[in-house]
């Protein structure tokens, strides 16, 4: 079998632990400082920083001016006080296989993302946040450290989550919904504590859900919701603050589930 060669660009720099694959291509001014790796018909675009342990998997794309790898607030301190090179970065940080990253994106070190997500511009993934196969992340999007997002997951434009949050398989989170995790404002200390959005739930457009709620399956939170209790499995919320109001209608079904099995399964 033929092998596809590597295009690197001359204003590339490349350190000589990194490795390779077949296939890629590496454009103007980028700079990979470390031992990542890189596997077959990777693209990377101009200008994007790779930084420490970063495995990249076959056939994802990289935009302009991207960061993989970005270190935690403390090893960057180490790094500019010369403790650590930045080669160094503690963490290993995974992209899966089909990826695409979009330009102005930042991923921190040890990240997880599997296959086939896709990030739209500017997406902010910080430190220990793993993202589950064929999840979407829309453009300005930030999801804060310690945070899990399942399979399937649609997170439309401008959407905050905070620190360690959970959301489970296909779950679908509005435009500019917001996750919070500190009950008195730095006013007490107090444990932080995440929202968890359960498997198939629904939150809508500008919706605000206060620190340590639980959003049960199948359930769906209104547009401009102020969530500051649990809201059943399979129950409809909404209002300032959101209270239930019915059940969810029997027709109701998963289109993010549905989609996720055809995907899977190459429909």
């Amino acid at each position: 079998m033929e092998t596809r060669r590597s295009t690197v660009d001359a204003t590339a720099t490349v350190s000589s632990l990194a490795r390779i694959g077949e296939g890629c291509f590496i454009g103007p001014r980028v700079r990979i400082a470390g031992p990542a790796n890189l596997q077959d018909l990777v693209w990377i675009d101009s200008d994007v920083t790779i930084l420490g342990d970063v495995t990249i998997g076959e056939s994802t794309y990289i935009g302009k001016g991207c960061v993989v790898g970005h270190p935690r607030r403390d090893d960057l301190r180490r790094i500019l006080e010369g403790e650590i090179p930045e080669s160094n970065i503690p963490g290993r940080t995974v992209l899966g296989k089909r990826c695409v990253v979009r330009s102005g994106s930042i991923i921190y070190s040890n990240v997880v993302v599997e296959d086939d997500v896709e990030l739209g511009h500017n997406v902010v993934l910080r430190e220990d946040v793993r993202v589950g196969r064929h999840t979407m992340v829309g453009t300005n999007v930030v999801i804060d450290g310690e945070s899990e997002v399942g399979r399937g997951v649609s997170i439309q434009t401008g959407v905050y989550i905070c620190r360690g949050s959970k959301i489970e398989d296909f779950v679908f989170l509005g435009p500019c919904c917001v996750f919070t995790n500190d009950r008195y404002l730095m006013r007490l200390e107090t444990k932080i504590q995440g929202p968890t959005v359960k498997s198939r739930a629904s939150i809508g457009a500008n919706s605000t859900l206060m620190p340590g709620v639980t959003v049960g399956e199948d359930a769906a939170v209104g547009a401009q919701a102020v969530v500051t209790r649990d809201v059943q499995a399979g129950t409809i919320f909404f209002g300032v603050p959101a209270r239930r109001r019915k059940r969810v209608p029997r027709g109701w079904r998963s289109l993010l589930e549905e989609r996720y099995k055809k995907s899977s399964a190459g429909i």
